[in-house]
């Protein structure tokens, strides 16, 4: 029972790193190439292709689901290897460093309309 859990906990974290770092390259695509050097973040086909291995990695680390047949895993071993890990972090600096300086050169230090300040 409790190597069931374990399994579908890495089978969880791992679903969570490919839909976050696909979500991060979609997200890539929709900004401006200029958008990207103004924001003092390398160009827009470096972090293309770090997404898009990152995404790669965290498909190919998809364990099998730890319940019934084998058709939504794909054999890996899961997110929590050192490539797993290294494709999950640049997903998080991206979403916490990266897409808030591509947005803030994008809209403007308005956040894209919404007022800054109170209600």
């Amino acid at each position: 029972m409790f190597a069931f859990l374990q399994e579908l906990v890495i089978w969880i974290i791992s679903a969570g790193a490919l839909v976050g770092s696909i979500w991060a390259f979609v997200d890539a695509v929709r900004y401006p190439d200029q958008t990207f050097t103004n924001a003092g973040k390398k160009s827009k086909g470096i972090w293309l292709l770090i997404l898009g291995a990152a995404a790669v990695v965290a498909f190919i680390s998809m364990p099998p689901l730890p319940i019934g047949p084998n058709i939504l895993g794909f054999g890996g071993g899961g997110a929590l290897g050192l490539l797993g890990i290294a494709s999950i972090a640049v997903v998080i600096y991206y979403f916490v460093d990266v897409r808030v300086k591509l947005r803030e050169n994008n809209y403007g230090s308005g956040g894209g309309g919404r007022s800054s300040g109170g209600w």
